[in-house]
């Protein structure tokens, strides 16, 4: 491919995404035939029909399939350095921000952040996902994300980290447990079945042996996808759970639940605001970061 052919990827994410060229013209503001041109030669380039014609339009073929996150990887991340050097005005923008957010952050910290983005930036929008994988670079160099929220990742990371507030852990159980009252032992928690928050790409819990001595001793009965789903489990049973101070206050008085300390040395963990290290200089990526930190100061103070 040409240096001078670098314009058709734009073209072909555009296709690829409307499926119909009529749309993918109005997209890029150009007519439906350079549409058909610019196909015409990416055709030509890899040998392949890339689109095939259906009642609706076009439909991808596997190649096209297998090319799309390169190209619009690409495309992407030349955006994003156009809009790094352009001053950025959150009161005009109409910008979709994309969060991935474990649960814990995404019933009070977004709520919060989406209040505050309202207040100063009407027209600017949020997509906040479920946490759903590990790959946390490839997701933020890739711009499928532009922020994940989540405890500080382990080991040693290019991306870069941001603490936003610190939280300690409580052992959650029914207020009228038959058998737990103001105080849990280590030998207890133990011996008791766990409810617990469970990464969905694999049967492994939020919190392990790498965060807390002895925590894969756990008897763990139930995997719950959020935080806020494991307390209807929780309710009214024998099991119990470990979850965020704020959590449980926020959701006592609507479950019967109780907290209690740990009964191990515990110490806090933080809540972070993770990203890849080429959107650090982005105006509008600085302006999101910092609207995460301030709505965690507003909950943390809460």
């Amino acid at each position: 491919m040409k240096n001078t052919e670098l314009n058709l990827i734009p073209i072909f994410v555009a296709i690829f995404e409307e499926q119909n060229l009529s749309r993918a013209a109005k997209r890029m503001d150009i007519s439906q035939p350079a549409v058909s041109k610019a196909l015409k030669r990416l055709r030509e380039i890899y040998d392949d029909p890339l689109f095939h014609r259906n009642t609706s339009g076009v439909e991808p073929t596997t190649f096209a399939c297998d090319i799309y996150p390169a190209m619009s990887a690409a495309y992407k991340n030349f955006s994003s350095t156009l809009s790094a050097s352009r001053a950025f005005d959150p009161k005009v923008s109409n910008r979709i921000f994309s969060i991935a957010c474990v649960s814990a952050a995404s019933y009070e910290l977004m709520p919060q952040v989406m209040k505050q983005i309202r207040e100063q930036a009407p027209q600017i929008s949020l997509e906040v996902h479920p946490l759903f994988t590990e790959d946390f670079e490839s997701d933020l160099r890739l711009q499928r994300y532009d922020l994940i929220v989540d405890l500080a990742p382990r080991g040693r990371t290019v991306l870069k980290v941001e603490p936003i507030f610190s939280e300690r852990l409580l052992v959650v159980c029914s207020a009228t447990h038959p058998r737990i009252k103001d105080s849990i032992s280590q030998e207890q928690f133990l011996a008791e079945q766990h409810v617990v928050v469970s990464r969905w790409q694999s049967r492994k819990s939020l919190l392990s042996d790498e965060d807390i001595a002895d925590l894969d001793k756990r008897n763990i009965v139930y995997r719950a996808p959020g935080v806020v789903e494991m307390l209807p489990v929780i309710n009214d049973s024998e099991y119990i759970g470990m979850l965020p101070e704020s959590t449980i206050k926020a959701f006592e008085h609507t479950y019967n639940v109780k907290g209690l300390p740990l009964p191990f040395a515990d110490k806090e963990h933080d809540l972070c605001v993770i990203w890849h290290p080429s959107r650090t200089s982005e105006s509008a990526h600085k302006w999101l970061r910092n609207q995460v930190k301030q709505a965690g100061k507003v909950v943390k103070r809460a």
